[in-house]
């Protein structure tokens, strides 16, 4: 009897994947026509996929998806930056990790969304605030994966450096900063996936009718148009998958050896 299974292919996962979502739509859409489900905002996958086509060939909504593109990249550079420096600082120095504790604890449960208008009231309306509020979001996964990354490098080299008399700043860009990377790194790729969730919920909430989100604020007021809300949703669901494959790609690509780490 064979205990231990060799893993699973990439291109196999991918294909099963495939084969999973077809098979959830084609039994979804099995279910809608005949009967067995229905409701007036339930729009048959047939439906909302060439409303989808539909929306790839308009320049308008391409604009829209450019929007939101943007301000999330502002928003996930803002907490990348904020959050590797502080949480980096916070894992190496004791007295920098005593001094933010308190606040980083007190300002982690706030959720972002409802910080979102109050920037706007502070900033006005644009692409600002809303960026703001995606790094809101962002920022924690980065700080604290680069907190408990910094607080993880190897005591043993570190004090092997000093005994060496290597300086403090060589210790940071040699030895605490390569061994933090790839987990900083994978806190980027958590905050990713949740940057554009709210990304598109600021543009829908509080934005100034831009981005995807602003288009499915703008599809929902006509009754008629469910496709295109459900269309435009599909749409930034797809996006956050490819931002996602793209940036596990990267991982691979340039921290592949971190997989030796967990033997």
């Amino acid at each position: 009897m064979q205990l231990i299974h060799d893993p699973l292919t990439r291109r196999t996962q991918v294909v099963l994947g495939v084969v999973g979502v077809v098979g959830f739509v084609a039994v979804l859409e099995l279910v809608i026509r005949t009967g067995l489900l229905s409701g007036e905002g339930l729009p048959l996958p047939s439906a909302v996929g060439g409303q989808v086509v539909n929306l790839l060939g308009d320049g308008e909504f391409w604009t829209q998806i450019g929007f939101t593109l943007r301000q999330w990249l502002l928003g996930l550079v803002i907490a990348s930056v904020v959050g590797i420096i502080l949480g980096g600082l916070m894992g190496a120095v004791p007295t920098i990790f005593s001094m933010f504790l308190l606040p980083v604890e007190i300002l982690r449960p706030l959720p972002s969304i409802a910080v979102g208008p109050l920037l706007v009231l502070i900033l006005g309306a644009g692409m600002l605030p809303l960026s703001l509020t995606v790094a809101l979001a962002c920022m924690w996964p980065i700080l604290f994966n680069s907190m408990y990354a910094a607080r993880a490098v190897d005591p043993v080299a570190i004090q092997t450096a000093r005994t060496l008399h290597v300086s403090r700043a060589g210790i940071l860009m040699q030895i605490r900063l390569p061994a933090a990377l790839p987990f900083m790194f994978t806190g980027i790729r958590v905050a990713a996936s949740i940057g554009l969730i709210v990304a598109v919920s600021a543009e829908l909430l509080f934005g100034s009718g831009q981005g995807i989100g602003g288009y499915i604020l703008v599809a929902s007021t006509n009754a008629g148009n469910l496709d295109g809300v459900y269309a435009a949703t599909l749409v930034a669901g797809v996006l956050g998958v490819l931002v996602t494959g793209v940036l596990a790609s990267i991982d691979r690509l340039a921290f592949g050896w971190k997989e030796g780490l967990a033997q």
